[in-house]
């Protein structure tokens, strides 16, 4: 097998994470974060250099004028942990097929920029257009019209349903938030029987991302909804960090002079929860405190091999989306009798040190069936 195969197969599954047999987690590791590298010091635009015979553009359901089927990518602002590993993640799966590209756009935040960047998209008559949404609304009339010029366009969001997308994948918001109040209420269930006590309670402080987003209030709301199975188990700081882990510090920081001790951090993504695990060390109250982050990603110093190492005691995984985007497309474009459904939906996963080295090696959530 040559380097670039070995090289492509181990994110993949480190990526779509199916169950398909071991694997070494460090070279996993190794190989994601030679990946990130690499696309961070090139130009947004990914593309296979592949030259495809006719045969393997005929296996790819392409013609000879359609040499790379171009696929446009439309993020919200790849600052955010989780958008740059769907980036990047897409930019290698798409690498290992035949006749296919990749283009990525990022809005940087702005609803108006990414209104500007699906018009352009539209214009260069690409195979199919993925989308995660800033204004999902704003962009209704724009998929009407990509649908017009037959391309198609996969919705990353939930609020995309009823806007006549080609299909929609999404992972519930609401659910991770769920999840990660019934990990922690778990955790909180152990202490209260190892010290032999009946009543389950906890002091719990919750580090958002940007405040007033969809998905940080919709997972803020699982998150409350969750806690309150337990009377006993309180929500008394609750602040954004803005994905910044120096931020993220301070605010617990200042958690621990107004409050004084607490039990459980719930952060919205693993950095921010690092930055936390940092606080609570130099205030020496790390063996105290339950945490618990968000994303889950694969590679050396992220969400999964955090909690291996004990840097995090849980994260809750979010589903990458785009390699399910990418399956529908390619069995699209190879199969002209499928039709795919209008929803996809990938649940989250709670990865914890009973399931860790287990989720290393098979991988965390499972694909639905196309």
């Amino acid at each position: 097998m040559s380097s670039r195969t070995r090289f492509t197969a181990l994110l993949f599954c480190s990526l779509i994470l199916t169950s398909c047999g071991p694997s070494k987690e460090s070279d996993v590791e190794i190989e994601v974060g030679k990946l990130e590298k690499k696309l961070q010091q090139t130009a947004v635009k990914q593309q296979t250099s592949t030259t495809p015979s006719p045969s393997m553009l005929e296996a790819a359901g392409l013609t000879a004028k359609d040499e790379q089927a171009e696929i446009i990518l439309l993020l919200p602002d790849t600052r955010i942990a989780m958008q740059e590993f769907q980036r990047n993640g897409l930019a290698m799966l798409i690498g290992r097929e035949v006749g296919y590209k990749l283009t990525t756009l990022d809005a940087a935040g702005s609803s108006t920029q990414q209104l500007d960047q699906f018009r352009l998209a539209i214009t260069t008559k690409p195979a199919a257009i993925f989308i995660s949404p800033i204004d999902p609304p704003a962009l209704a009339a724009l998929i009407v019209e990509a649908q017009t010029a037959g391309i198609a366009v996969i919705g990353l969001d939930k609020r995309m349903i009823k806007d006549g997308c080609t299909s929609v994948v999404f992972s519930e918001q609401r659910q991770v938030g769920i999840m990660a109040a019934q990990t922690i209420l778990e955790a909180l269930k152990r202490k209260a029987d190892e010290e032999g006590r009946t009543e389950i309670t906890g002091r719990v402080i919750q580090l958002r991302g940007i405040e007033d987003s969809y998905p940080t209030n919709e997972i803020a709301e699982g998150f409350s909804e969750g806690l309150h199975a337990q009377p006993g188990v309180i929500l008394i700081h609750d602040a954004p960090a803005e994905w910044n882990a120096e931020k993220a510090t301070q605010i617990t920081t200042e958690a621990f002079r107004l409050q004084k001790n607490f039990d459980v951090i719930y952060a919205h993504n693993d950095s921010i929860a690092i930055g936390a695990a940092k606080a609570a060390e130099t205030a020496g109250q790390r063996e105290n405190i339950f945490i618990v982050g968000t994303d889950g990603l694969s590679g050396q110093k992220r969400g999964i091999d955090l909690v291996r190492q004990g840097e995090l005691d849980a994260t809750i995984v979010q589903p990458a989306l785009v390699d399910l985007a990418l399956q529908i497309i390619l069995k699209l474009r190879k199969d002209k009798a499928f039709k795919p459904q209008p929803t996809y939906e990938v649940r989250p996963v709670a990865v914890m040190p009973k399931n860790v080295e287990q989720s290393l090696r098979f991988g965390t959530y499972k694909l639905p069936n196309l």
